[in-house]
């Protein structure tokens, strides 16, 4: 049965979201600020795909490590339609000058101090080699979790210059 909103369990579960807010969430000011952030934040840039449909890549971690008490900043490495398991997929792809893009930004403006570095999808060897720059920019103390989201069932869902890559640089 669906749930309205005057719903005792709706707002039971509710109140218990606010309440795990409240909890583990730093208190987080909404002014821009060229300062560095608190040692005690954890700040994610999560780096993966974005689908259209479905629940993958981006899409899938960002809400999770938000209750988990992240901060998290995205990039969308591709944007997709569906993931690449389906059989026809439309959309783009970011190349490593897309990137370095972004990251410039970030750098100009003072807020490239993640404590956590998170990749899953890439679709372009380029965008691939320009994560391997990136870590550099970070500081020392950041911890990188690399999902090689290569493939499945036997299929490659990205090049094989970027195996290549993950396998020899990475």
């Amino acid at each position: 049965a669906a749930l309205s909103d005057d719903s005792p369990i709706l707002s039971q579960k509710l109140h218990c979201i606010a309440q795990m807010q409240e909890l583990k969430r730093p208190r987080l000011s909404t002014s821009c600020s060229l300062a560095s952030p608190p040692e005690n934040i954890r700040r994610a840039l999560s780096i993966q795909s974005h689908v259209v449909h479905g629940y993958v890549g981006n899409r899938a971690a960002v809400f999770p490590l938000q209750l988990l008490g992240f901060d998290v900043d995205v990039i969308n490495s591709v944007q997709f339609s569906c993931h690449t398991g389906y059989p026809k997929i439309a959309g783009s792809k970011l190349n490593g000058e897309d990137l370095r893009t972004l990251v410039d930004g970030l750098e100009t403006n003072k807020v490239l101090q993640h404590s956590h570095l998170l990749t899953g999808y890439i679709g372009t060897a380029s965008f691939l080699r320009e994560v391997i720059k990136l870590r550099q920019r970070l500081p020392a103390t950041c911890r990188y979790i690399c999902d090689p989201v290569l493939g499945d069932n036997g299929k490659l869902y990205v090049a094989e210059e970027c195996v290549a890559v993950f396998r020899e640089e990475v």
